[in-house]
């Protein structure tokens, strides 16, 4: 009878993962046969595993717990933007209250709905033109068009075509982390979308 290997006897014992409990000596002699200095119990292994599991899971729960949090206070925000879209304002009146909105968020340093102008053109031919939104960081100079010095993280959002912008609005956060690339946005896009509608009418 050929010798069986390990991969076998893993496989077997995956298999049967009562197979230790059935036979307990079996087990006796293998937690016998480490107990040399510095070695580990199979059982000690395991319930260092299971540690380990449990370690994750709440990581995993405390991360969801975030995440639904922020998406919540991103909500409200923007439901309050939407609102205001549609007030009886002008343009410096609508940027200037949605800015007072976003940066009621702790997280968001800065806010800025700015017409379009020539000087962004290169930011938009850098930033916006594959998607219309760039979320990360950005350049000095690019940074000098909108923000302070103090801004290390920006999204960023065309309003309009890029081949016929009409606006840009822009949010700042001095956590150099805060946006990121990967960053859900479902949200925002939402509002930039009633927000084109809303500018079009103002022109």
């Amino acid at each position: 009878m050929s010798e069986l290997t390990a991969a076998q006897v893993v496989a077997y014992l995956q298999q049967h993962p009562d197979f230790l409990l059935q036979h307990p000596e079996l087990l006796a002699q293998l937690e016998l046969q480490q107990q040399a200095p510095g070695a580990t119990s199979l059982v000690h292994i395991q319930q260092r595993q299971l540690r380990e599991h449990n370690t994750q899971l709440k990581n995993s729960m405390a991360t969801m717990r975030k995440h639904a949090a922020e998406n919540e206070l991103v909500y409200r925000l923007f439901s309050q933007c939407h609102r205001e879209l549609w007030g009886n304002y002008d343009f410096n009146t609508l940027a200037s209250n949605v800015k007072n909105i976003i940066c009621s968020s702790p997280k968001i340093s800065a806010c800025k709905l700015v017409k379009y102008e020539a000087k962004y053109s290169e930011l938009v031919t850098h930033r916006l033109a594959e998607n219309g939104y760039y979320l990360g960081r950005i350049n000095q100079q690019e940074r000098s068009l909108l923000f302070s010095d103090n801004i290390h993280s920006t999204a960023i959002y065309l309003i309009g075509g890029i081949n016929k912008p009409i606006a840009i609005l822009a949010f700042g956060s001095d956590d150099a982390n805060h946006f990121e690339p990967a960053q859900d946005n479902l949200f925002v896009l939402d509002f930039v979308r009633s927000l084109h509608l809303r500018l079009l009418e103002l022109a």
